[in-house]
This record gives structure tokens, sequence and C-alpha cells, in this order.
């Protein structure tokens, strides 16, 4: 075929060259747009896809991170030393107190008639409920004298008062030869009838001076007189 070509017209031999040219023109262009495609279309799938994935994977892996170390953070910190006995300063231990409410360990006691709701929060058994009927109650009664008082408070849990005492007591006191009946019952210890039978003896028989001044009332049997005695005067 080649010679053949030499024996072709010039005009001929020219329109032949020129059409290879052209196709190789246009296969040289095709190969090299195409490969730039190809490196494009490798580095979109290399670049996008990946990142993608590596990005749910990342967010999941970060969410785990922080799972792991808010957990771990709270185990450690709630079984710092300060749970077995080591000496913090009072920053730290209200730091503890306030975020994990520090139970009172067997032999450790708090004041009753002293402690408000965070202090006792800290009594096993007691959460924030009990806490404020204890403070509320004890405000009722003008304080305690007696732990035992808190079994008057309803579903209270008995066990927590072993983590509780009485020191130097000194209950509010009522003068029941000047209070009216009204102000009288509104003590927990003193209902409509028993404030109407000691104004009833005021008017009758004058000014008290002992309780046992109304034993033979129905309202006042021993233990009523026993209960009210430390929260009187005359």
């Amino acid at each position: 075929m080649l010679k053949e070509f030499f024996y072709l017209r010039k005009s001929d031999r020219k329109v032949i060259l020129t059409l290879l040219c052209v196709i190789a023109i246009a296969l040289g262009v095709i190969f090299l747009t195409g490969g730039e495609n190809d490196t494009s279309n490798e580095l979109l799938a290399a670049d996008s896809v990946p990142e993608k994935h590596n990005t749910r994977d990342s967010f999941r892996r970060q969410s785990y991170r922080d799972k792991t170390v808010y957990v771990r953070t709270k185990v450690v910190y709630r079984d710092t030393a300060f749970s077995r006995g080591k000496t913090l300063d009072h920053g730290e231990r209200d730091s503890v107190v306030a975020h994990y409410q520090v139970k009172l360990k067997a032999g450790e006691h708090i004041v009753l008639n002293t402690a408000d709701t965070t202090q006792l929060k800290t009594v096993p058994g007691i959460g924030s409920y009990f806490a404020r009927k204890v403070v509320q109650y004890g405000e009722r009664l003008g304080g305690y004298v007696s732990v035992d008082q808190l079994d008057e408070i309803e579903n209270f849990p008995l066990d927590a008062k072993d983590y509780l005492v009485i020191e130097n007591a000194k209950p509010h006191l009522l003068n029941v030869n000047t209070l009216s009946l009204n102000d009288l019952k509104k003590h927990p210890y003193i209902n409509f009838y028993q404030a109407r039978a000691i104004t009833d003896y005021r008017r009758l028989h004058g000014p008290l001076k002992s309780l046992q001044d109304l034993r033979l009332s129905k309202d006042f049997p021993p233990e009523v007189i026993e209960r009210l005695t430390p929260y009187v005067e005359y």
C-alpha cells in the first residue's frame, strides 16, 4: 500500500496526509482530555466520597470519644480519693457535694436543728423532697427536741435517723396563757379542740400553771401533755 501511495497524484496524497493529521490530532486531544477527566474523576472519587465517609466516621469516633470521656470523668470523679477519705479543701469538697451529693458514712452525723436542705441531702435515704419536709416541719414545731419526731413525717425513711443528732435543743416556746385560740392551733401538737380547751380553762380558772391543769380534759391525755410540754411556757 505504501508503493501505491507514491503513485497517487500529488493532490490526492495531500488530502490523505491532511486526513491522517486531523485524525492523529483528534486522537491526541481525546487522549489528553479523556485522561484529565479520568484523573479528575479519580480525584473526585478519592477526595469527595472518602471525605464524606471519613467525616461520618470522625463524627462517630468523636461522639464515642466524648461519651467515653464523660463516663470516665464521672466515674473517676465520684471515685476520687475524697470518697476514700483523702482530705480536700473546701472548694473541692463543695464541688463534689454539689455534683454528686456525697452521702454520709456509717458513724457520721449532722445536727438536725441546724442542718439546711443541702446538708440533709447528704444523709442516706434523704433526697430533695424529704430534706424540704424536715426543714418545714422543724419550722412548724419551733425546733426538734428528739430525732424520733421525724417519724411524724409521712413515709420518712427511718434508717436516716441514725445519721441525725440533737444538740442543745432550744425550741420556740408557746405562752399558753397569752396566745389566742388561732395562734395556739397553728402548732402541730395543738388542734382546734385542744386550743379551745386551753382558752376555756383560762377563762374559767385563770392562767395555767402547768399542762397538768388540763389532765381532766378528754383532749389532753397523758401522751399529748408529754409531747407538748417542751414547747410551752406560762
